[in-house]
């Protein structure tokens, strides 16, 4: 857990260490919002919450503001601010059950984007990599039956704070007089969100898979 974390505050302290050694005249500065949509996973210990019954895929919704600084051709700086939701369901066909937990979280991902060059391209393909630190917005269990629905509030037992490495593919096309791009890329949760001493679960961290769309000018 410690080495973790040495290696992403370096990770973090070189990009932005990068960025602001660089010269400003050659920098270019972008900036934009995105949003899309989350298909959240989670990893645990034990392997779900229920015996018999493995953690399936949760829909969510993600946004937020980016800000985008060149400071080698095709290579940049891209910090974010999104708000996302993270988490993973519960199914049982049988009763026509459903538990979804919920994790929603504030995320900061610093990313190193580095631009592809191919000749010819209508869209300017990128990828990137980079860590990412989360602040928990809310946290719950949702119980859904053919009769009923209830919601338990678990955020006492979650941590206020997580990290981890995100990576991807991004797409970016010139559109009107800013840019559109697409991109796809994977949250790779490094942190047990849960607090110590919780009687539920030993371990969660988090897997999400992220889609989103933006514009920048």
């Amino acid at each position: 857990m410690k080495k973790n974390r040495r290696w992403l505050l370096f990770i973090t302290a070189f990009l932005l260490v990068s960025g602001l050694v660089t010269s400003p005249l050659r920098a270019q500065f972008h900036f934009g919002a995105k949003g899309g949509l989350t298909l959240g996973q989670l990893k645990s210990v034990p392997e779900t919450f229920l015996e018999g019954f493995p953690w399936k895929t949760k829909r969510g919704w993600v946004g937020g503001v980016f800000a985008s600084f060149e400071f080698l051709p095709g290579v940049s700086i891209q910090p974010e601010v999104l708000y996302i939701q993270k988490g993973a369901r519960l199914v049982d066909p049988e009763y026509d059950f459903q538990a979804r937990f919920n994790f929603d979280y504030f995320e900061v991902p610093v990313l190193l984007k580095i631009n592809l060059s191919l000749e010819g391209a209508a869209a300017v393909p990128s990828i990137f990599l980079g860590p990412f630190f989360g602040f928990n917005q809310k946290a719950t269990i949702v119980m859904v039956d053919p009769y009923s629905k209830e919601t338990e509030d678990i955020k006492s037992d979650v941590q206020k704070a997580e990290y981890g490495i995100t990576f991807g593919l991004m797409f970016t096309q010139k559109w009107g007089p800013g840019y559109f791009s697409v991109d796809a890329r994977y949250d790779l949760g490094l942190t047990n969100i849960l607090k110590p001493g919780v009687e539920w679960m030993q371990s969660i961290k988090t897997r999400t898979w992220v889609f989103m769309i933006g514009y920048s000018y």
